[in-house]
């Protein structure tokens, strides 16, 4: 193995490397050459066309031979019967065939292995380069291989640092053309091969066989991040192969050779993604080529085009952003749990037990359900190390999703009379009967050996004992077996085994659409049946139900609520026939169930939820980074952040107006207007004396302390719509999906009330539980607590809705008969004088005017919930008839009908206590705005009043002013001859000194004509007053720059003076 061409060679400017890999044994310099040209680099558009318009890259063409396995060019097979090369070294052809020999045992993972080796080499100087692969045929499923090997999460080595995958009719998931031996000399010659596809290499790329689908899964993993392109072949190619017809009275028909025109990889298996396994960064493209012209892409648009893309693909990438987006996925995939519940009959007929284990999302997708399972089991036995990767944590009544309760089960092995010590064996599978069964299980160690007890090796796993058996035993204490001597068999635990299993109830905690397809692949490849999920996946029970909405706002992305059961065909039935729904691909029938439910969250979560959708879909990168998302401890944040955005997005959890108004783009104004947040949220309390005994009684604070009041939007709630998929694949597996409220730090077990994960498992578990015989019991089990999950099973009482909202019409209604009897004392006690400013209380109408909107924001909720309970009582009856069907032709779901009944009732009485607070809203509204209305009226008629006040004032003020005028006219004249016969002139004085009459009229009579005309000009000519105004600022100016230049002056003639003193 070698990289045959390097182009150019080691140069300062490189910022990327391209790969170029051919498939297994092709040349790997014509392979990238266009047919009929000749093997001349100058026509190959990777090694040189590429290279001319991306300047930054080096290209690397990988040779899958070594160079002295690709120098042997004589096959021993050749060498008989043929004269013409009689002179051949027959050492040489010795040598050919012993390669060709030790190739034929290579498999897919050895070729990765050689690959991954020569590619480390040839970057070692440049590790943390980014790459890129361009791959044809089989070098695509190699270079998948490596990439898987070499992925590790927490590390940034050659798969993080990968740009993109270019794949050109590459057979993701095989090839009948590539695997079938009579294709294999037509194969060898078409692609180049150096020798024929050995039959090891050929069943790697068999149709349907597990090994490339376990590559697959694992490849999609490692590409987390990676871009994508998978070119398809559309034409036929040409093969040349030996073909027969029928056998005819058992001898077989002539051979001969013929060519025959086939697709090498078809569609299907040229495309990674499927409807089980999505890869989210995979682009699909249809080349109008056969399959050894992929790679060539036909004419020099197509690589123009093809260049431009990869080109984009450089710029845009970033090694921090794909490490970053990388690492956030493998948290998640580690981090999020997966409830796995075992349910098993015991030994009493009525008793039923579950166990259960909490593998990560990334286990249960590696191992599956059972795997996990038993891995659990076996690591509960003595003397084994359990690793904590593996195992999480088991309960037999398990907890959450995020706290694990697990009792302490110790386990003791029984020996039998003989002395010799017991041999540890391996754990039988739980799906197997013919395997070794358990030993037994004790919830306690006993104080006494074996030989004393003389125990014989008793199993509670073998068949159980008849009446007849049951009665004739007895029960002896274990002090009385010890003195008769007599062996006796200690208690044990029974714990799940083939015989005693009922069903699995698989529980995911977030509602991640991307999820779907790959759990129930998960557990349909683990049942060896790929049909167990198909129909459940097709578009009209699917894909179909996804609510789609003109805005982008993730609260408008939800699944509608939905019944589907899938029948088989022989027990198809017209009741139950919508048209709509498939039959069932299996024998036995298959439900699905989508439903909204009522939940809770605190104001902070929401807040912070509403935060991290903002600042996600303001990313113009399709990988942003966020430290803090990646270093919060909320997975639901580091959900939101890394599959917001996806082709198969997560759902995030909704308020209640998001819930009852999805085409709003923005309900943040009335999901802060909730009545519960409202209601819930802490109401300051009267400061108190500090020390005093009513401040110590309230707080309950050491002397050196002060009291603490929590934010508000800690304590306080929301209401929330979640969303429930069930699906029920069969008789022994069951799969839900919810959303859960994560807990939080400050409100202690709080968050456990109303979780449906919770709730149900403290239904099942105990002694009085409720018994599920069949998944179907269950799946309506999960339906009755999905509705009752808030309103019938908190105690907490900031969570008891309906009293609340009871309670605070209860208060509306009394602050109106308040302020009516306000306003009623007023009308009796008219004041005289009345002060508008500020308004009385009797005529302001703000209070009830906000009053009346708060019922109105309750009389919304209400009908929101309303219309929530409606839904789902529509749902419950299409269960109940379903229900009763299967129960009728199938025997099955008989306690679920009796679930189903009781969770109707439940849904009856929750519309009933809907539409009895919707009447008290609604009365209550029609007194507030008549008294709204009578305030406006008194209103009214306080401002005629006022009106009528100031009339009278105005009638005096007009009376005195008239008094005035009349005072004026009269004493006016009076006044002007008095001012004018007391001037001393000339005429009246008689002395010849004092100025003339006339003199002292002109002088007046001008100086007043003047003042008068510049005053009327000011008050009623504009361009007077502007010019006024330019005039003031221009002496303004003037006035300030003679001020300024003054100071100047003055501070240069002190500074020269200072300068003649120093001298």
């Amino acid at each position: 193995m070698a990289f045959v061409s390097i182009h150019p060679g080691a140069e300062k400017s490189v910022k990327v490397d391209i790969v170029g890999v051919p498939a297994i044994g092709a040349d790997p310099k014509s392979t990238w050459l266009p047919a009929g040209q000749g093997a001349h680099e100058e026509h190959s558009w990777l090694h040189v066309t590429l290279h001319k318009k991306i300047p930054s890259t080096r290209i690397l063409l990988y040779d899958h031979l070594s160079k002295e396995e690709r120098g042997l060019e004589i096959k021993a097979g050749y060498l008989k019967d043929q004269e013409e090369h009689k002179s051949v070294d027959k050492s040489a052809a010795k040598k050919s065939a012993s390669y060709e020999a030790a190739l034929a045992e290579y498999n897919v993972e050895d070729w990765a292995d050689r690959f991954s080796k020569a590619l480390e080499s040839i970057r070692s100087a440049s590790r943390d380069r980014p790459l890129l692969f361009i791959c044809h045929s089989t070098g695509g499923i190699v270079v998948k291989q490596a990439l898987s090997n070499l992925f590790h999460p927490d590390q940034r080595n050659l798969a993080a640092n990968c740009i993109g995958v270019v794949f050109f009719a590459t057979p993701h998931h095989g090839s009948t053309v590539l695997s079938g031996p009579e294709y294999a000399h037509a194969i060898q010659g078409r692609l180049g091969l150096k020798w024929e596809m050995s039959g090891r290499l050929r069943q790697d790329f068999s149709l349907g066989n597990s090994f490339l689908e376990k590559l697959n899964h694992s490849f999609t993993n490692a590409s987390v991040g990676v871009k994508l392109y998978s070119y398809h072949e559309t034409r036929e190619i040409e093969l040349e192969v030996l073909v027969t017809g029928d056998t005819k009275g058992g001898s077989l028909a002539p051979v001969r050779l013929r060519e025959v025109r086939l697709r090498v990889v078809d569609d299907h298996s040229a495309t990674l993604s499927t409807p089980d396994l999505v890869s989210e960064d995979e682009s699909v493209i249809k080349l109008n080529t056969t399959h050894t012209g992929a790679p060539n892409l036909i004419d020099q648009d197509g690589i123009d085009n093809f260049i431009d893309t990869i080109d984009k693909l450089i710029q845009n990438f970033s090694v921090d952003e794909c490490y970053a987006y990388q690492k956030l996925n493998s948290s998640i995939m580690k981090y999020v749990l997966v409830d796995i519940h075992q349910f098993y009959q015991t030994r009493e007929p009525t008793s039923m037990k579950f166990w259960s284990v909490k593998p990560p999302l990334k286990d249960f997708f590696q191992e599956g359900p059972t795997k996990c399972l038993e891995d659990n089991i076996i690591a509960s036995k003595p003397n084994n190390k359990v690793s904590t990767n593996t195992v999480k944590s088991v309960s037999q009544n398990p907890a959450n999703q995020i706290e694990h309760a697990a009792p302490s089960i110790k386990i003791a092995l029984v020996d039998s009379e003989d002395a010799t010590p017991p041999v540890q064996k391996p754990m039988p599978s739980l799906f197997n009967p013919e395997s070794e069964q358990f030993k037994s299980i004790h919830t306690r160690t006993l104080p006494l050996d074996n030989n004393t007890l003389g125990l014989r090796p008793l199993s509670h796993l073998g068949p159980p004992k008849t009446e007849k058996d049951q009665a004739n035993s007895v029960r002896e204490p274990i002090s009385d077996a010890i003195q008769e001597g007599a062996p006796q068999r200690p208690p044990t635990y029974q714990i799940p085994t083939s015989s005693s299993d009922l069903f699995k109830w698989i529980h995911i905690p977030f509602t991640h659409s991307g999820w779907v397809p790959r759990v129930l692949a998960t557990i349909s490849k683990e049942k060896a049946d790929l049909d167990l999920h198909t129909k459940l996946m097709e578009d009209q029970i699917w894909k179909s139900q996804h609510n789609l909405s003109r805005h982008p706002f993730p609260h408008a992305r939800f699944v509608r609520p939905a019944v589907r059961c899938l029948l088989p065909k022989r027990d198809s039935d017209d009741r139950l026939d919508d048209h709509l729904t498939p039959s069932s691909s299996i024998d036995e029938p298959q439900f699905v169930l989508y439903l909204p439910y009522l939940h809770w969250d605190t104001f902070k979560n929401m807040n912070m939820r509403a935060e991290t959708i903002d600042k996600r879909m303001k990313q113009t990168s399709s990988r942003p980074i966020n430290q803090e998302i990646e270093a919060s401890k909320s997975m639901e944040s580091k959900l939101i952040w890394q599959y917001l955005q996806s082709e198969r997005p997560v759902h995030c959890r909704r308020t209640l107006d998001q819930y009852g108004f999805p085409s709003l783009h923005n309900t943040a104004i009335r999901d802060g207007d909730q009545i519960l947040y409202k209601q819930t949220k802490p109401k300051a309390k009267p400061a108190q004396p500090k020390g005093s005994l009513r401040w110590a009684h309230n707080n309950r604070l050491a002397s050196n302390e002060e009291p603490q009041l929590p934010p508000d939007d800690i304590i306080a709630k929301v209401l929330m719509v979640d969303q429930l998929w069930l699906w029920i694949l069969n008789n022994e597996t069951v799969v839900t999906f919810a959303a859960p409220k994560e807990k939080e730090d400050s409100d202690g077990e709080v968050w456990k009330q109303g979780d449906l994960l919770t709730n149900i498992c403290k239904d099942i578990g105990g002694d009085h539980a409720k018994q599920c015989h069949d998944p179907y019991d269950f799946g309506a089990l999960v339906v009755f607590h999905a509705i009752k999950t808030l309103l019938g099973n908190t105690t907490d009482p900031n969570l008891q809705v309906f009293r609340i909202f009871e309670e605070y019409i209860s208060s509306l209604t009394e602050s109106h008969n308040n302020s009516f009897k306000e306003f009623r004392n007023f009308i009796y006690h008219y004041p005289k004088d009345i002060d508008v400013n500020p308004l009385p209380p009797y005529v302001d109408n703000r209070g009830d005017l906000d009053s009346l909107l708060e019922l109105r924001d309750i009389q919304d909720e209400l009908n929101t919930m309303n219309k929530l309970f409606k839904e789902q009582s529509i749902s419950v009856d299409e269960m109940l008839t379903k229900y009763k069907y299967l129960e009728e032709r199938q025997n099955k779901g008989k306690i679920g009908i009796k679930f189903l009944e009781e969770a109707s009732r439940t849904l009856s009485d929750y519309i009933s206590q809907v539409s009895s607070m919707l009447k008290s809203a609604e009365a209550a509204q029609g007194p507030f705005k008549d008294l709204l209305d009578m305030k406006q009226k008194q209103a009214n008629i306080m401002e005629a009043h006022l009106a009528r006040e100031h009339a009278e004032v105005a009638a005096d003020q007009s009376r005195s002013v008239m008094i005035f005028t009349i005072f004026t006219i009269i004493f006016l004249p009076l006044s002007f001859f008095a001012s004018v016969f007391g001037i001393n002139v000339r005429e009246w004085s008689g002395t010849s000194s004092n100025p003339s009459l006339h003199s002292v009229f002109v002088y007046m009579g001008s100086i007043s004509v003047a003042v008068i005309v510049v005053a009327l000009l000011l008050a009623f000519n504009r361009p007077t007053r502007k010019a006024a105004r330019a005039l003031w600022k221009w002496l303004g100016g003037m006035v300030l720059f003679v001020v300024n230049r003054v100071s100047t002056l003055r501070d240069q003639h002190r500074v020269a003076r200072a300068l003649e003193e120093q001298h």
